[in-house]
């Protein structure tokens, strides 16, 4: 859902509010890629469902095997309360989820070689080649403007792109701990995926 049907494109320019009280953030430079931002999350999360639908997958399996599959490419061991914590599941939520994924061989279980008490999540190569299978529509469009695009316009997505995403991480934090924020006020565009159950993740790729 959008948050304001007056989003405009004009680099620093304000959208107007329209809910009432508007929004304390109005008139700040950047304002308007919020909503920009927010579009992307939402089209990009429409097509996660539609793929996941057609691969079997529940919502919450496609976001627990991307943890697992950025965990296991930055070679960190990642375990069942990594999920829990990251996804905001209960214990057996989160059992069932994993149990599922084990089940479709996306998934398996092995020993932790740093503390072999631990047992840590592995992705397998079935879940990889599905991943590309499921997101290869959007990677060649994305990819189509990206080619468009200057190197110089790349390095500053490259470089602005991990930045934003921290940020929204940071939100999530402090919206899950109930912290609206030094005056955030009604009107603001929310990212979605910021708070459980919400978008869009911005959907991560499988």
């Amino acid at each position: 859902m959008q948050s304001d049907e007056g989003t405009i494109s004009t680099p620093g320019a304000a959208v107007p509010g329209r809910a009432p009280g508007g929004s304390a953030h109005q008139g700040r430079r950047g304002f308007d890629v919020l909503f920009l931002l927010q579009q992307f999350s939402t089209e990009a999360e429409r097509y996660a469902d539609q793929v996941r639908r057609r691969f079997g997958l529940a919502h919450k399996d496609v976001h627990a095997l991307n943890e697992v599959m950025q965990a296991n490419r930055a070679g960190r061991p990642i375990r069942a309360g990594d999920i829990a914590r990251r996804l905001v599941l209960s214990g057996s939520a989160t059992t069932t989820v994993i149990k599922r994924l084990v089940a479709a061989g996306h998934l398996v279980r092995a020993v932790d070689p740093r503390d072999r008490r631990e047992v840590s999540l592995q992705a397998t190569e079935h879940a990889y080649r599905s991943g590309r299978q499921m997101f290869s529509a959007m990677g060649e469009e994305v990819l189509a403007v990206l080619d468009d695009c200057t190197d110089e316009e790349v390095d500053v997505l490259r470089r602005r792109l991990p930045q934003l995403t921290e940020a929204v991480r940071r939100a999530g934090h402090r919206a899950g701990e109930g912290a609206t924020g030094n005056g955030a006020a009604p009107g603001a565009p929310v990212p979605p995926g910021t708070a459980p159950e919400g978008p869009g993740a911005a959907p991560r790729t499988a």
